[in-house]
């Protein structure tokens, strides 16, 4: 599996979200600003996850976007399925999007049962890790930073 710029770019305006106190709306061009993200390409990531419920927009002077559900109910796999699709590495282990592989035999196929086993370590820590989660570890660098919570 390889992280979309778009599964990136989502991602990290949502932990900006979902880092913040109070429920005040964020205009798009801010958390653009903050997250390096060019503006437009931004929009139109938002407009995908506004469809899908995970942010609402507010309009006017005080507009902007805020999560449409609380961060502890949004995982990573979520955001991810959403723009990217499969979360397997290769086709013949996804669940969404199963291909038959091309070795004479799938069922014995040692790539395939490890390539299923990294497909289950990924599901399990994208659909285990929440916005909440990932919005209060500490950034690259800083001293005593935290391991990665998982949700329960």
């Amino acid at each position: 599996m390889r992280l979309s710029r778009r599964s990136k770019y989502a991602l990290l305006a949502l932990f900006d979200l979902a880092g913040r106190a109070g429920d005040e709306p964020v205009p798009l061009r801010e958390l653009a600003a903050r997250n390096n993200i060019p503006p437009k390409f931004l929009e139109q990531i938002f407009a995908v996850l506004r469809n899908a419920g995970l942010v609402h927009s507010q309009v006017g002077a005080h507009g902007g976007y805020v999560l449409g559900r609380p961060a502890g109910e949004i995982t990573l796999g979520m955001v991810i399925r959403l723009l990217d699709g499969t979360l397997a590495p290769v086709s013949c282990v996804s669940q969404i999007a199963y291909e038959p592989c091309t070795c004479p035999d799938e069922a014995s196929c040692p790539l395939r049962t490890v390539m299923g086993r990294v497909r289950e370590a990924i599901v399990a820590v994208v659909d285990g890790t929440t916005l909440a989660d990932a919005a209060s570890l500490r950034g690259p660098g800083q001293a005593g930073g935290a391991a990665l919570p998982m949700a329960h």
